[in-house]
Order: structure tokens, then C-alpha cells, then sequence
């Protein structure tokens, strides 16, 4: 990206568009990973809950000094798989997080600079729309300038006189060369 206050042109609507393009294929990615992880978690929920019904149902037929241990042991295996699961889930979600949050800022700041450079085109623009009538009145007066003197300039000579439809004569009294334009 140009620096703010350089002399390159603002971003394009078409690439304005793009970077929202890709900042929405962004969200989307992170949606899908939200996604995975809620059934990650829901599959977890479901195995809790089924442990602690099996527990309860073990509680009311055996002792539970005596099969306290071996329930935990039991859930701890039914558990350790998925936990595993939940853990890795959970530090690729944070992964995610922080590019979705890098590239974010990147955005932001993309964004930032284009705002900048619009607003310094639009200063610019106003100093030249404050110069337009000085500068329409200056190309009236060379026009005028110019409308008065170039045909003087170019009878001056003959080469001129004769681009000018006229002839070069010399005055039989004076003596003196002048560009001669006859009518008809």
C-alpha cells in the first residue's frame, strides 16, 4: 500500500471490494471452526452427561466406597479422548483468533490509510476548485491575447501572410512589405 499523503490514486472501488471479499471468506472460515468446536463440545456434553447417569445408576446398586475408584477410572478413560479433542480444538481456535484478529488490524489499518488519502484528494480538489476562476480567467485573457496578436505575428512575415490566405506585397510609395488581403 502507498504511504498517506503520497501521490498515488485511492484505492479502487473494485479493490475496496476485494478486501471485503476476503475479510468475509475470513468470518466464514471462523463460523465453520465455530462450528466444528460447538459439535466437538456437544459430543463432550453428551459423554459427561452419559457418565454421570452410568455413575448414578452404579451408585444405587453397588457401594460407592467400593466402586468411587472404579467409576473415575472409567470416566477418566470415556473422557481423556475427548478432552484431548478439546484441547487441541481449543488452541487451534485460539490460533484462529489471533490471524483472524492480525489480519483484521491489517485491515483496519488499510482502511485507515485509504480514508487518509480520500481526505487529502479532497483537500487537493478543493484548492484547485478555489483556483478555477483565476485560472478560466487568465485562459480568457491569453485567448483574447492571442486572437489580437498571432494574426499580427503571422502576417509579419510572407510565409505567415501566405498561411493566412494573404499575399506579400511591397508598397510602391513607401517602399514597405505588408501582408495584402484581397476580397472576393
Amino acid at each position: 500500500m502507498p504511504e498517506a499523503g503520497s501521490a498515488s490514486p485511492a484505492l479502487s472501488l473494485a479493490a475496496l471490494g476485494e478486501m471485503l471479499d476476503l475479510l468475509g471468506v475470513v468470518v466464514a472460515k471462523m463460523s465453520e471452526k465455530l462450528d466444528q468446536h460447538g459439535e466437538t463440545l456437544a459430543a463432550v456434553q453428551k459423554t459427561a452427561l452419559e457418565s454421570r447417569d452410568a455413575a448414578q445408576a452404579a451408585k444405587t446398586f453397588a457401594d460407592p466406597q467400593r466402586y468411587g475408584r472404579h467409576i473415575g477410572n472409567e470416566i477418566d478413560k470415556a473422557l481423556a479422548v475427548p478432552l484431548d479433542r478439546l484441547e487441541g480444538l481449543h488452541l487451534g481456535l485460539t490460533a484462529d483468533r489471533r490471524d483472524a484478529s492480525r489480519a483484521l488490524d491489517e485491515l483496519v489499518r488499510q482502511e485507515e490509510q485509504s480514508l487518509q488519502r480520500l481526505r487529502d484528494d479532497l483537500t487537493r480538489a478543493g484548492r484547485w476548485k478555489k483556483r478555477a476562476p483565476l485560472i478560466a480567467l487568465f485562459g480568457l485573457v491569453l485567448a483574447l491575447g492571442l486572437t489580437i496578436a498571432l494574426p499580427r505575428f503571422m502576417a509579419g512575415n510572407g510565409t505567415g501572410c501566405t498561411v493566412l490566405g494573404g499575399e506579400w506585397l511591397r508598397g510602391p510609395e513607401t517602399g514597405k512589405q505588408a501582408c495584402v488581403f484581397y476580397a472576393g
